[in-house]
């Protein structure tokens, strides 16, 4: 089964999003006018980007109006420029939708007295440090389990949420890592907010060669159709709107 892309009047594109019924329309009145975030000094993206946007909403079936993507401005000694960030709650869903999926375990990687520990969730205890944290994405059509690990200093630039919420924003993103590794097919390329200081450069302005991958010619429903109630385990899936705004501060 095709994806349905409709095209309507005045630039409209009509699709239905991973996981809803209801189709949306987007277009580049409509991101300009309702989803693009402008720089502080009031850029506003080009058309380009706002085509890059879309297109990369419509291909991964991404819906803007429910928070899984923003376009955030900010201004650069080279001028405006325009990221496109995925929020976390929109990688979780496409695992939920997953057949396969069978839940997900993460955490941080704590050093005491030069032992390193791997823990459960964020929680970090007085005598320890965190260094690292961790995700492993269960699929039961995989023998091994995909699991990542990061280094926290690779990450945290000392802005946002990084200042107060250091060890959520760590395990976010492992287990984002992770995700994307475990369903390469519907997350790959997506980013999230807490790791855009990492981030390939493609990201910045999304070129549909480099990530569209032909997504509106294949057919991935058939690993992502509705599944029964399975187990679903993750200890993040907060702030994602919190997050974004701390964006623009931290990438000046």
């Amino acid at each position: 089964m095709k994806m349905q892309t409709t095209n309507t009047n005045k630039g409209e594109i009509q699709y239905t999003p991973l996981g809803n019924e209801d189709p949306i329309k987007l277009s580049i009145s409509i991101i300009e006018r309702q989803i693009a975030t402008p720089t502080k000094s009031g850029k506003k993206p080009t058309q380009k980007e706002m085509m890059d946007f879309l297109m990369l909403c419509r291909a991964r079936k991404l819906n803007p109006f429910e928070g899984d993507a923003f376009l955030i401005g900010y201004d650069s000694r080279d001028g405006a420029k325009f990221n496109l960030i995925t929020s976390h709650q929109a990688l979780l869903k496409r695992a939920e939708l997953c057949q396969t999926f069978e839940g997900m375990e993460s955490g941080l990687i704590t050093e005491c007295d030069g032992e390193y520990e791997e823990t459960q969730g964020d929680f970090l205890p007085d005598y320890a440090q965190a260094v690292g944290a961790w995700a492993r994405v269960h699929r039961s059509d995989r023998k091994i389990p995909t699991y990542r690990r990061l280094n926290i200093s690779k990450y945290d630039k000392g802005f946002g949420l990084w200042k107060d919420q250091r060890e959520m924003m760590a395990v976010k993103c492992a287990e984002a890592d992770a995700l994307r590794s475990a369903f390469p097919t519907t997350t790959g390329g997506l980013y999230i907010s807490e790791e855009m200081g990492r981030a390939p450069s493609t990201v910045e302005n999304t070129p549909p060669v480099a990530l569209l991958n032909d997504a509106d010619d294949e057919d991935d429903e058939s690993e992502f159709a509705p599944s029964k109630e399975k187990k679903f385990r993750t200890s993040q899936g907060k702030h994602d709107d919190q997050a974004v705004e701390e964006v623009e501060g931290g990438l000046l």
